[in-house]
């Protein structure tokens, strides 16, 4: 199924390269000259915030020798391994979890700071959608059908959320477990681990019952991080000599992250990001070659963190090899 879904991205790319006026997007991109290096400045931005959010939902028991700069270090290497696998960004996680436990972080610490975190950010994101509907509904004529499918998205993306808030409540491991029995699959399993999964789902209940201010720096954190998010397509915009207006960046960039999650299951988005990217900008004013540009743009910033992320894998004795062997970071030494 990855090799399917990874060839039709691959021939997604290929229809829009081939419609693409590549004299046109040459042109423009040559009008970056050595300004180039900034278009990457607003991601590494966003990670810093992210790293910032993720470390804030440790709450008060914190990260021990984990300092920010570790914690944007391994956040990196996982997203960076969530861009090349279509694991739904698990796998990304589980390897944070891992890499956390060298640092003598616990691993039951570090798996409710993982949930917790997730959450949070897509509670921030709801917020950046909303705002981004809002700059889409402006720039669109009354009579548009897409209207009505921005403010669907947005209560959808408010029922998620909800429902994710509501199965944290009610112990999220818990009902995994239930519906694992109606299910009649890794019963066993679960059972052999009852204790240590309440714990976790004590742990995750109890920091949205009592570390609250940790909460609301965590989500301040990933709304800054989304908004952040806005501005490398405004940079890349002024840097390529199309001037658009933040309104613009803001609804164009929040929904290509609502398509990417569309493509989740494709490695890296492949050809669903760049479609989005075309197909958004067009509908929010952008001109045509803007839109090849910047997708370009984009895919080579995606790749340049993508090999940094890798490096820094390297770094910590971890190679491809290891990770394609089924389990091979996720099983610690001994427990914790």
């Amino acid at each position: 199924m990855r090799i399917v879904l990874l060839l039709a991205g691959l021939a997604l790319c290929a229809a829009l390269l081939w419609h693409a006026d590549w004299k046109l997007i040459r042109q423009q991109l040559a009008t970056l000259g050595w300004w180039a290096p900034l278009v990457f400045l607003p991601y590494t931005l966003v990670y810093l915030a992210d790293s910032l959010g993720w470390k804030m939902a440790f709450g008060s028991a914190g990260t021990g020798k984990a300092s920010f700069l570790t914690m944007a270090r391994i956040r990196w290497s996982g997203e960076s391994l969530n861009n090349v696998l279509p694991s739904v960004y698990v796998g990304g996680e589980a390897l944070k979890v891992f890499l956390l436990k060298k640092h003598q972080v616990p691993i039951s610490r570090a798996t409710a700071a993982a949930v917790v975190s997730k959450t949070i950010q897509t509670l921030a994101q709801l917020v950046y959608l909303a705002a981004a509907a809002w700059a889409f509904s402006s720039l669109l004529p009354p009579e548009s059908s897409m209207r009505q499918g921005l403010w669907t998205v947005m209560a959808g993306s408010l029922v998620v959320v909800a429902l994710m808030f509501w199965i944290q409540s009610q112990g999220l491991i818990r009902i995994a477990s239930v519906v694992a029995a109606k299910l009649r699959v890794a019963r066993r399993f679960l059972e052999e681990r009852r204790e240590k999964i309440q714990k976790l789902d004590a742990s995750i209940a109890g920091f949205y019952n009592r570390e609250r201010g940790f909460f609301g720096m965590s989500f301040c954190a990933y709304v800054c991080g989304w908004f952040l998010d806005t501005l490398e397509i405004w940079v890349a915009a002024q840097l390529l000599g199309t001037p658009v207006t933040w309104v613009q960046a803001l609804a164009v960039e929040a929904f290509v992250a609502v398509a990417k999650i569309l493509g989740l299951f494709i490695p890296a988005a492949l050809g669903v990001q760049e479609t989005g990217i075309i197909l958004l900008g067009r509908a929010a004013g952008f001109p045509e070659s803007f839109c090849y540009a910047y997708a370009v743009l984009r895919r080579s910033r995606e790749i340049l963190f993508l090999l940094v992320g890798w490096a820094l894998l390297s770094m910590q004795g971890i190679s491809i090899r290891s990770l394609s062997k089924k389990g091979r970071f996720l099983t610690p030494e001994e427990p914790n």
